[in-house]
């Protein structure tokens, strides 16, 4: 059970770790824009409301499966409450479509984080035996790195709209 805590425990703090480089990112990418450029104001605006974006808000129990379910549904909500935000901000002329397009991949990437964290924890809760921690390793990896595709994918458009993450998980 020791264990299961503390690679829970350290897959928080890399979660904070990645929400802390984000703000440094996000502050960063404010500092760079130039003046007169058609999409530095959507720009600084959307990092504003999404620097320092951290994966879920608020704290939860954890070594539960509720716990997990909460943490899950605590990832949805607050990309799902900045993504509002942004959604308010107009989008410059030509950008409309590439901005709603990045809008739906981090919806997406949300909710691919959040089916991780509950994955995540049942594929820990189910380890019995001491031969299965030899697999947990392996699966815990795929189980990581699900989200990696769409954290890609909007990452190419976070570059072209010089804008920061917004779900919080890098």
């Amino acid at each position: 059970m020791e264990t299961v805590r503390s690679t829970i425990r350290c897959m928080r703090m890399c979660f904070v770790f990645v929400a802390a480089g984000l703000l440094v990112s996000g502050s960063a990418l404010a500092g760079t824009a130039r003046a007169g450029e058609p999409a530095t104001a959507y720009s600084i605006a959307v990092a504003r409301v999404c620097a320092g974006a951290l994966l879920f808000d608020h704290a939860h129990p954890i070594g539960t499966r509720a716990g997990a379910l909460a943490v899950a549904r605590d990832i949805r909500a607050s990309t799902a409450r900045r993504l509002r935000r942004v959604e308010a901000i107009p989008a410059p002329t030509g950008l409309g479509l590439l901005s709603r397009r990045w809008i739906t991949l981090q919806r997406l990437l949300a909710a691919s984080y959040a089916r991780a964290w509950v994955l995540i924890y049942d594929t820990i809760a189910a380890v019995e035996t001491h031969s299965q921690p030899a697999l947990l390793a392996t699966r815990l990896q795929r189980l990581l790195h699900t989200p990696d595709a769409l954290k890609r994918a909007s990452g190419r458009l976070e570059l072209r709209l010089r804008v920061p993450d917004c779900t919080g998980g890098g």
